[in-house]
């Protein structure tokens, strides 16, 4: 008897099949891509473009922080040495503005050594602009804030310095509690001396004030006894 061999023509057809699926999945991503190509090349370009510009970005970053940084301790160079003007020049540089850690720095040490050498109106705006500066974190915006008022208030540059003060005393800011001594020892200073021992006990009672500024109050109270 003889035996039919099936294998081949069973192979045939599953290979026809095979073919014919894959000229499906052929035609089938030919026309996808003829819709959707455009797209994905696009997408393959802006996203080739983000990387680019963060890596351009981020070495911007490093290169205006590594200048700033050299500006900035060669102006501490120039202040320690007394050059407080020469220090503050330095400080104006344009590479320092451009990165904003430094540029906080900048501006509060500019403060700083137009009082060394007494241009009270330079430093107190520089101090205004300062806490006027959305871009600085809160911290040194109250830092300036109290620096504005008390700096007014000790050289009695204008009469509303002391309300000023005052609004600082009854705010939450960690700077109320100098704010408060400061008005104190104004009250000495104009002879109103009840009024400052009133302070001073305050700030003695107060567990929420610095424990070296409480002792201070404990001191003044003794002498104004």
């Amino acid at each position: 008897m003889l035996m039919t061999d099936r294998s081949e023509p069973e192979n045939t057809v599953a290979d026809l099949f095979q073919e014919i699926d894959d000229e499906l999945r052929q035609d089938k991503a030919s026309r996808l891509w003829k819709v959707y190509g455009k797209y994905l090349v696009a997408a393959a370009v802006i996203i080739i473009i983000s990387v680019g510009g963060y890596k351009f970005w981020q070495q911007k970053q490093l290169d205006d922080g590594e200048k700033a940084s050299i500006a900035y301790e060669a102006a501490l160079t120039r202040s320690a040495s007394g050059d407080y003007k020469g220090a503050i020049d330095q400080l104006n540089e344009e590479e320092i503005g451009t990165a904003p850690g430094y540029a906080a720095l900048s501006q509060m040490q500019k403060a700083n050594f137009a009082m060394k050498i007494n241009d009270f109106e330079a430093a107190l705006i520089t101090f205004k602009d300062i806490a006027e500066n959305d871009n600085y974190p809160q911290s040194i915006k109250e830092w300036a804030s109290f620096r504005y008022a008390a700096v007014r208030v000790e050289k009695q540059i204008d009469s509303n310095a002391s309300a000023d003060l005052d609004t600082l005393i009854a705010s939450d800011s960690p700077w109320r509690f100098l704010a408060r001594e400061i008005k104190a020892i104004k009250e000495i200073e104009t002879g109103n001396k009840s009024g400052a021992k009133a302070i001073f006990s305050e700030l003695v009672d107060d567990e929420n004030a610095p424990e070296r500024l409480r002792v201070r109050a404990a001191e003044f109270l003794k002498i104004l006894q």
